[in-house]
């Protein structure tokens, strides 16, 4: 899901402006207007909150409430202010801006962990004790000599 999801993102985000430039014949770039500058910056924003959820390594419970919870305002403001474009794009971007926000503190607070797993992978394993690891003896120098 998550590298369909990346894989999707990719190339929207890439080959729109190209297809853009290919069709006029000159580079130019995306015009956007306000409402879809807002929801592209608000599905960012979202995909990067995602990503530092992903980044902890786990997802807990408290994770999801605040992902629903955050999408459930999302259809609220589109729900309130229907009526009223300029009040839904503002509110949604500062809704953008309250995803950045978290994603942030997360980076800050969580990353360290999957740093530590990331470049330490021996590190990890020894704290965690995994079951999968090599038991002393098991590896090739133990190996039966070749005929």
């Amino acid at each position: 899901m998550i590298s369909d999801k990346i894989n999707q993102w990719t190339l929207l985000v890439g080959m729109l402006p190209l297809a853009m430039s290919v069709g006029a014949g000159a580079w130019t770039s995306l015009p956007l207007d306000a409402r879809q500058h807002e929801e592209f910056f608000l599905t960012a924003a979202q995909s990067l909150f995602g990503v530092a959820l992903l980044l902890q390594l786990r997802f807990s419970l408290l994770s999801a409430l605040v992902l629903s919870a955050l999408f459930s305002v999302q259809l609220v403001i589109y729900f309130v202010f229907r009526n009223d474009p300029a009040r839904a794009i503002e509110s949604l971007t500062m809704l953008g801006w309250l995803y950045l926000a978290l994603a942030a503190i997360i980076f800050a607070f969580g990353i360290p962990s999957a740093w530590r797993a990331a470049f330490q992978p021996r590190a990890a394993i020894d704290k965690k004790k995994l079951p999968t690891a090599a038991r002393a003896g098991s590896g090739p120098a133990h190996a039966a000599p070749k005929a």
